[in-house]
């Protein structure tokens, strides 16, 4: 019995940081981009394992974690 607790356990937790390692990525309006002190194109931030501002067909995105933006916004 014990041992199946610690299973659930374990598969709870894989599954918590699956969905808290998902990317969510949000557009960057026109105004956002002109914003960037820094050009965008040569920003390199990254969070846990990806790039935070991403180029997908023309448009920037800006990427993060489920996680960190459960904790900075």
């Amino acid at each position: 019995m014990a041992r199946a607790f610690i299973v659930a356990g374990v598969i709870a937790v894989v599954v918590l940081l699956m969905v808290l390692l998902q990317p969510v990525c949000v557009p960057l309006s026109d105004d956002d981009l002109k914003s960037f002190n820094v050009p965008i194109e040569q920003r390199t931030d990254r969070d846990i394992y990806l790039r935070v501002f991403q180029q997908r067909d023309g448009h920037w995105y800006q990427c993060k974690t489920r996680l960190s933006r459960l904790m900075f916004f």
